[in-house]
């Protein structure tokens, strides 16, 4: 591999806007990187791109298994608590964004979903 696939690889993997730039105008994005028209193809198609960056990942793949029974986890708080009219404050906050008539009712009944729905 050359060092303008590297570096192109490499930018791909942070860069979203470049690999979206690599699908839609590949010549534009990949122009000031010196790749073959091999290493061009690899990036014009997303499975390829997909396989090369798999093969440059010094990263091995991790696999975790949970077995039994753990007690540091508390089943009561991991469950929501039921809330009477909940539902219905949510749908009216729901209908109150939609009425709103300016920003200011807007961003009120906005905060008090996030409210509601935490």
């Amino acid at each position: 591999m050359k060092n303008g696939f590297k570096a192109a690889i490499a930018r791909v993997q942070h860069d979203y806007a470049f690999y979206i730039e690599c699908q839609a105008d590949p010549d534009t994005a990949l122009a000031s990187y010196s790749l073959s028209p091999e290493e061009q193809a690899i990036f014009r198609d997303p499975q390829r791109l997909a396989d090369a960056l798999q093969q440059g990942s010094s990263m091995r793949s991790i696999k975790v298994t949970i077995s039994g029974t753990h007690d540091w986890i508390n089943r009561a708080e991991a469950q929501a608590p039921e809330q009477e009219g909940v539902t219905e404050l949510i749908a009216h906050e729901i209908e109150s964004i939609r009425l709103a008539g300016n920003d200011d009712e807007r961003r009120e009944s906005t905060l008090r979903l996030v409210r509601l729905v935490g």
